[in-house]
């Protein structure tokens, strides 16, 4: 094979019809990332399924233990909002690869760029909702996700929400246990960080840095920008971790202040002022969609078979089914 780094989808598509582990054919390309190649595959009954392959040049790194140990700690959730992982092997013995539910739809980070940067206020409330009902299961098993942004949630075209990329996931105690990573070392996205994070005091992050980067999320879907919005990567490392975030009603005046309220919340400098735990901040959540007026309800029920009051968007996603050329 060329070298991957010369045209990455070039050679990313060479990869088209191999068989991996006598059962599943790669049949497309679906995306070519920063680390890692996701195509588009099938059993030999039709299934559908996506292939992830671990890029290379990340496989003599730490990055390939984190890879693997995705398909674990996902699967370890056992729940309907994240990707259930088939299968996983290494392609000639070397490169990682993992087998996943195929998810058809877009990313709430795709669909707000396709929307003009923003998403509708009630698509985000509910897009939080079924986030945090993923994360009150995860933070139970001990699983703090570490990276939420809208790059990782996923709408599918059946309209579910699925919590993507595990593999920066720390498992065990969700309070301050250090594991997984040393002290100073920098894991996750900075625009998505909270302070604790960005600083890379890992004993310092638990279920109170998910609620973050949940307050975080909303934060930019509703505004159109992020909590820091500094241009070069040592400022907005500055402003992460030394400055609060800004109200959201000071960028956003047209979110109801019960939200407003809700998100700031979320987004306080020090860990110990914000929500208790995922279970908390949804109650609340389920509290200020109430206060902003909006009565419809969703026949849905969460994972404590409670029933949803929040509604899936009207509007399907982008489908990503068409084969990239």
């Amino acid at each position: 094979m060329p070298s991957p780094y010369a045209d990455p989808e070039a050679y990313a598509r060479k990869r088209i019809g191999l068989t991996l582990n006598n059962r599943w054919t790669i049949l497309d390309v679906i995306d070519v990332g920063g680390a890692a190649w996701v195509y588009r595959a099938s059993s030999g009954h039709g299934l559908p399924v996506a292939v992830k392959v671990l890029h290379q040049s990340l496989v003599s790194t730490s990055a390939r233990s984190r890879f693997v140990r995705e398909a674990k700690i996902a699967n370890g959730i056992q729940h309907a909002g994240v990707v259930h992982v088939l299968d996983d092997g290494a392609i000639d013995g070397r490169t990682p690869f993992l087998v996943m539910e195929y998810l058809d739809g877009e990313t709430l980070h795709t669909r707000a760029v396709r929307k003009g940067g923003m998403l509708p206020l009630k698509e985000v409330m509910w897009a939080a909702d079924e986030v945090l009902d993923v994360l009150t299961v995860a933070h139970k098993r001990g699983i703090v996700h570490r990276d939420i942004k809208p790059e990782n949630i996923f709408l599918t075209a059946e309209r579910r929400i699925k919590l993507l990329d595990f593999g920066v996931a720390r498992a065990g105690d969700t309070s301050n246990s250090a594991q997984g990573t040393k002290v100073g070392t920098l894991l996750g996205t900075i625009d998505f960080m909270p302070p604790e994070q960005a600083r890379g005091e890992i004993d310092k992050v638990g279920v109170q840095t998910d609620l973050w980067a949940v307050g975080a999320t909303m934060f930019t879907l509703l505004s159109g920008r992020t909590v820091h919005d500094e241009v070069l990567l040592r400022d907005q490392i500055r402003a992460v971790t030394s400055r609060p975030a800004p109200p959201l009603r000071s960028v956003a005046p047209h979110v109801p202040e019960s939200i407003a309220m809700l998100v700031d919340y979320a987004l306080r400098f020090d860990a110990g002022e914000r929500w208790a735990n995922a279970r908390a901040m949804r109650t609340a959540l389920v509290a200020a969609h109430a206060a902003s007026g909006d009565d419809g309800a969703h026949s849905n029920r969460d994972s404590d078979d409670r029933p949803r009051v929040l509604r899936p968007p009207e509007t399907p996603p982008l489908s990503l089914r068409r084969p990239r050329r």
